[in-house]
């Protein structure tokens, strides 16, 4: 097939040909048209060419649809294709040529690399099929870093070893799968794997979630064409069953030396030495125990090793020469009782056992029966001791044939505890005595041989029918005739009773705890928990997985004292009750967690004594949460502490406004009495200026004592705020910036205007104050959803507040100084260069409005101060208007009712000056009664509404009643009542606030004679 060559695709086809891939252009209806030298053999191996549909020709099925669905405008993605018989292999891609008619199809040769993939796939294959095979664990860990790993692959028998799944371990670092000590082991064992010339092997034991696994490891280290370690290859095997197995008989090894040298038999072990012609001609001792060193008072180590005949010169007299030589040459094992005098015994017998072991040696246990010798010579004289033992006994005790079951005898103690007499019992089988069958009965006491027995616990039956729970300690009494079972038996109902009593009320004690509000742990001697209820995981937020065996004071827990200081373990009062045996009553214990506020508990401690002891087994703690307690009653101290202020406040503030109102009065009539020319006017005009600031003392010092006349209606807060920032901005320096962040619906709460301005410029100033090298002032508003912290935590609800916050990003306090926060004349200022009560008063009109205060504050970074006032949708009426009454307007004088007789003479003569007839009485009882007498005469009524014995609104409810048609004017400095002024309000009675001037009295006159 020859290459065509048109001068339009020539260069095209040329550049194809020099990158070594085929080229071939096809038209517009995939027909080819021209190709270069390296898709010769590719069309050829297609079976296409020149002219014909490449989509028709003999390649793929899938090539085909591919063509014409590009050819078509469909999308241009590149393909993969093989030739028909799988020689080679192309990766191809279509474009459409600039002439907008031809395409070029090009196609690269990606055969060899194909080659490679496959046989690269094939290798994987094999490695993981090797792998998957292998009963030894692999593992390969990639090094990243010196002393950085990542696993990156593991074989099937590692995973099933370690019980993990393939996402544990792959990807992870020894550190994320394995235990901090074991993970340490690992980076050591690699470092040292680096840096050893030749692969490193070695035995561990590894702690996993699954449990403890024992392998041995060889770690090989692969290396780059540099040197440089790249990848380790650690090749475990897992060796815990080998090394259980190892522990298991070290520890039976041990046990069985235990056994012999506490058993009461001589042990010995001797191999045979053999003379060249092969005679036995000497045993020499290999092992003895105890019991055999001190039969010849030897040590152990001075008898290993020398020879039997040295040992024991007795040995060919008692023939044990002899039979040890026997049982080596006959490989069987040999039982005798053998006389055996010595020096201290002349009667004394040995019953002996001769056992070959390992070719030439042999086990010799030797155990004195001289005893048991003597006593069976002596058995038929001694049998008529043995009844009257067996019958004066107090124990409950049966004789019984072995086979049959048969009752042999009993004693009276049998007879008392059964009821049934002896004859009628000597007919009975131990059968009808409990619910077993024979052949059972025959395989429990098969196996009792001499000097052994059994114990069982079973239910018999007595004649009444009842069942009664016994135990059974069943032996071997031999007799000159035979061998019966001896049976002694303890009457336990009783005691199986009291044991079921204590389960009982075990159950019944975790019952109760697991009901308790209360946390209970129960700690044992060793001081670790082991028995708890739910409220002590809740109150501690740990799970019962983590309680169960903690130490009281855990390392990621802190417990401090009321002070701060920390609270050590040893003296935690579960500790101090479990040492000293002393109940630890009530002792409050901060838990902190972290960085985190303590929680504080009230912990008592008792230990656990157990009857006829001294020293304490164990000890209970009980313990409360009495955080949200604490902070109640810290709460409640400082409010009780600020209420003490403000009733001195409010007291001071109460003198003051009455002294003041005279200071006033008398200031303004000396005014009226100098000419315009006096040189008097300047003091009089100081007097005036001081009595203002006086006056705004007293109304500073009435809003801490919560004792001002209040003029409570809603206030939109936004629109405040809104209004006041201009004010606001020229308070603070240029360098605060002032902004509001004001809540998109309207936040409405019933106050007195007036004051809510006085608390916005102080917290203002405040915060002006906290920021002396500028900063950032927030006010913002919001609905919030809180309950009053005035209300208990039972009674109260939460419900939604106006609250309106004052932020700032000034020094900031710490806890000591945010506590006196609100204390009048308290300030961190130098001295006068703060007013001292200007939060103090904030917090006094919050409260009187029924609201209240949150600060929060952070050294160098700032104070948040939140307002909270009663939420309110629409105004609200303050209380039912009253009925309103024809005012009497007649002539008549003025009734002025108050308790401070210079208030009473300053009133007189205001109310001289306005020409006005005064009638003057000190107390609301005094009114009343010159009322009885004069009604007549008076037109309006003055009153004080603080005053002693009846107060004022006490006065105006009973006027209101007796004489409605006289008018009634109230003044006052100072609400005893908080909700006087709504009153007031409600009854259409003016208020004159104190200290007034004549104006004032003046106007509300001329008010109420309208």
């Amino acid at each position: 097939m020859t290459t065509p060559s048109t001068p339009q695709f020539s260069d095209l086809l040329a550049l194809h040909d020099a990158l070594g891939d085929a080229a071939v252009v096809l038209d517009s209806e995939g027909r080819v048209q021209e190709w270069n030298s390296g898709a010769v053999s590719m069309l050829e191996g297609w079976g296409a060419t020149g002219g014909a549909e490449l989509a028709a020709a003999a390649v793929t099925a899938g090539m085909a649809s591919w063509l014409r669905r590009t050819l078509a405008g469909g999308p241009a993605l590149a393909l993969q294709v093989a030739e028909p018989h799988g020689a080679r292999r192309w990766d191809c891609s279509l474009a459409r040529l600039p002439d907008g008619t031809c395409w070029l199809l090009r196609a690269h040769d990606i055969t060899d690399l194909a080659i490679r993939c496959t046989n690269a796939e094939a290798a994987l294959q094999n490695f993981r099929l090797l792998t998957n095979q292998m009963r030894e664990m692999l593992f390969l860990m990639r090094i990243d870093a010196p002393g950085v790993y990542i696993c990156e692959a593991v074989n099937p028998a590692y995973l099933a070893a370690t019980g993990l799944q393939e996402d544990d371990v792959v990807g992870r670092r020894p550190e994320e799968v394995l235990g901090p000590l074991e993970a340490q082991h690992a980076i050591t064992r690699y470092a040292q794997a680096i840096g050893a010339s030749e692969p490193i092997s070695y035995r561990e034991e590894i702690a996993l979630p699954t449990g403890r696994l024992f392998v041995e490891t060889r770690l090989t280290v692969r290396r780059d064409a540099d040197g440089r370690a790249t990848h380790l290859v650690g090749l475990a095997r897992n060796v815990t069953d080998v090394e259980q197995a190892s522990i298991a008989l070290a520890a039976s090894e041990s046990r069985l030396r235990g056994v012999l040298d506490a058993g009461f038999d001589a042990f010995v072990i001797v191999r045979a030495v053999r003379a060249a012609d092969g005679r036995i001609v000497d045993f020499v001792i290999i092992d003895v125990n105890a019991r055999a060193c001190a039969m010849v008072q030897r040590t152990r180590e001075q008898i290993i090793g020398g020879s039997l005949l040295d040992i024991f010169p007795n040995s060919r007299e008692w023939g044990l020469w002899e039979q040890c030589c026997m049982v080596v040459i006959t490989h069987q094992p040999l039982e005798t009782t053998q006389f055996a005098p010595n020096d201290d015994e002349p009667a004394r017998w040995l019953q002996r056992q001769l056992v070959p072991v390992d070719g030439d040696a042999v086990a010799i246990s030797s155990r004195d029966i001289t005893q048991r010798q003597l006593e069976r010579l002596s058995l038929e004289s001694s049998e008529s001791r043995h009844r009257q033992l067996f019958e004066t006994n107090g124990a409950i005790q049966l004789l019984a044939e072995f086979d049959s079951a048969r009752i042999v005898d009993v004693n009276p103690a049998a007879e008392a505890f059964y009821g049934w007499p002896r004859e009628t019992m000597r007919e009975m089988y131990l059968t009808d005595l409990e619910s077993i069958a024979l052949d059972h009965w025959r395989e429990l006491t098969s196996g009792i041989a001499t000097g052994t027995g059994l114990h069982l616990q079973r239910d018999h039956r007595i004649a009444t029918g009842e069942l009664r729970q016994v135990e059974a300690f069943i032996g071997v009494a031999e007799t000159t005739e035979r061998r019966l079972l001896h049976i002694i038996i303890q009457d336990i109902t009783d005691r199986v009773r009291a044991e079921r009593q204590l389960r009982e009320s075990e159950t019944r004690f975790r019952a109760v705890i697991a009901g308790m509000r209360e946390g209970v742990v129960l700690h044992d001697e060793t001081g670790a928990i082991r028995v708890h209820n739910p409220s002590a995981e809740r109150i501690l937020a740990l799970t019962a997985d983590q309680l169960a065996g903690l130490i009281p004071v855990d390392r990621e827990w802190q417990a401090v004292r009321e002070d701060g200081t920390v609270w050590s373990a040893v003296d935690h009062p579960a500790m101090v009750a479990l040492r000293t045996g002393q109940s630890q009553p009530r002792q409050l214990m901060g838990l902190r967690r972290g960085d985190n506020e303590p929680a504080w508990l009230s912990v008592t401690a008792d230990p656990l004594i157990r009857v006829g002891e001294t020293r304490p087994y164990a000890s209970v703690a009980v313990f409360t949460d009495v955080t949200e307690t604490r902070a109640s009653e810290e709460r409640l101290r400082q409010a009780q502490k600020l209420e003490a202020v403000a009733q001195l406040a409010g007291g001071i503030g109460h003198d003051y406004n009455n002294l003041l109102t005279v200071i006033r009065g008398a200031t303004g009539f000396l005014r009226e009495g100098v000419g315009p020319t006096s040189p008097h006017l300047e003091d009089i005009a100081a007097i005036e200026r001081a009595t203002e600031r006086a006056e705004e003392l007293t109304r500073r010092l009435l809003a801490v004592g919560r004792r001002q006349m209040l003029r409570a209606e809603p206030v939109e807060l936004n629109a405040l705020l809104s209004d006041q920032l201009p004010i606001i901005r020229d308070e603070v320096p240029v360098s605060v910036k002032v902004k509001l962040e004001l809540s998109p619906t309207p936040v409405t709460a019933t106050l007195d205007r007036s004051r809510l301005l006085d608390a916005i410029r102080a917290m203002v100033d405040n915060a002006r104050m906290a920021m002396p090298h500028g900063g950032e002032l927030v006010l913002s508003t919001a609905e919030a959803m809180r309950q009053h912290p005035h209300e208990t935590s039972r009674d109260g609800r939460s419900r939604f507040f106006a609250m309106l916050e004052v932020r700032d990003t000034g020094v900031g306090m710490n806890e000591d100084i945010r506590a006196r926060l609100f204390e009048p004349f308290f300030s961190t200022q130098p001295f006068g260069t703060s007013r001292g009560m200007g939060l103090a008063s904030v917090h006094g009109m919050v409260h009187q409005s029924r609201g209240f205060i949150e600060c929060d504050s952070i050294p160098g970074e700032g104070t948040t101060l939140r307002l909270f006032f009663p939420l309110t949708g629409v105004p609200k009426t303050p209380a039912a208007a009253m009925v309103a009454v024809v005012q009497d307007t007649r002539a008549g004088g003025v009734l002025l009712v108050d308790d401070d007789p210079m208030l009473r003479d300053l009133g007189k003569r205001m109310l001289d000056r306005l020409a006005e007839t005064v009638y003057v009485v000190a107390s609301g009882a005094e009114a009343l009664q010159f009322l009885a007498a004069r009604s007549a005469d008076v037109s309006v009524i003055i009153t004080d509404l603080t005053m002693p014995e009846m107060s004022g609104l006490e006065l105006i409810a009973q006027l209101e009643v007796q004489y409605p048609a006289i008018p009634i004017v109230a003044v006052s400095g100072f609400a005893v009542n908080l909700d006087a002024r709504a009153e007031l309000d409600a009854r259409q009675i003016p208020f004159v606030a104190k200290p007034f001037t004549l104006q004032d009295l003046q106007r509300a006159l001329d008010k109420v004679r309208v």
